[in-house]
């Protein structure tokens, strides 16, 4: 028969390497939520970006047209 000291020793060792396997888990889980969430304001300010120079684009053809024909009085009279 084992002592008490033993198996209670044991029981100890393995809580604790429970304990730091869970709590690895943990911090890594959390890690990797970290890197996502940068790679996605990564992702939303380059859009941003691309959605600003497609304005300034379109803006700059809407001056370069109106250069070219000038608008016209669509009221009518």
């Amino acid at each position: 028969m084992m002592p008490l000291a033993v198996g209670t020793g044991v029981v100890v060792i393995v809580v604790a390497a429970a304990v730091v396997a869970v709590v690895l888990i943990v911090a890594l889980s959390i890690r990797g939520r970290q890197t996502r969430g940068a790679q996605a304001r990564d992702a939303a300010r380059r859009d941003l970006e691309h959605a600003r120079e497609r304005a300034e684009e379109a803006e700059r053809d809407r001056d370069a047209a109106r250069t070219v024909a000038p608008p016209t009085d669509e009221t009518g009279s």
